[in-house]
């Protein structure tokens, strides 16, 4: 299974969470849990971090705005979110 399918499962099962600094920001950009969930599921991973066992998710949150998403697997087997944020188109 491939990483990001993995990360998806999870997500799916409700087997995530955000840190405090992700809702924040998540927040500030005014992005609900709904929207988060939805750019993980529609996304694809950008970058990792391999060292850091991170990865950038984009996708996109339900109302069509770009959204990206850091986080890493944890050794519980759930996907912890790191930050969100919405991302600039190139």
């Amino acid at each position: 299974m491939s990483r990001i399918a993995q990360i998806q499962a999870l997500v799916r099962n409700g087997l995530y969470y955000l840190t405090e600094h992700a809702d924040d920001e998540a927040m500030q950009d005014e992005f609900d849990i709904y929207d988060i969930e939805n750019g993980i599921l529609s996304g694809r991973i950008r970058k990792t971090w391999p060292k850091e066992g991170k990865f950038e998710i984009v996708g996109k949150s339900l109302d069509g705005r770009e959204i990206g998403v850091i986080c890493r697997l944890t050794s519980g087997g759930k996907v912890r979110v790191i930050t969100v944020y919405q991302d600039q188109v190139k």
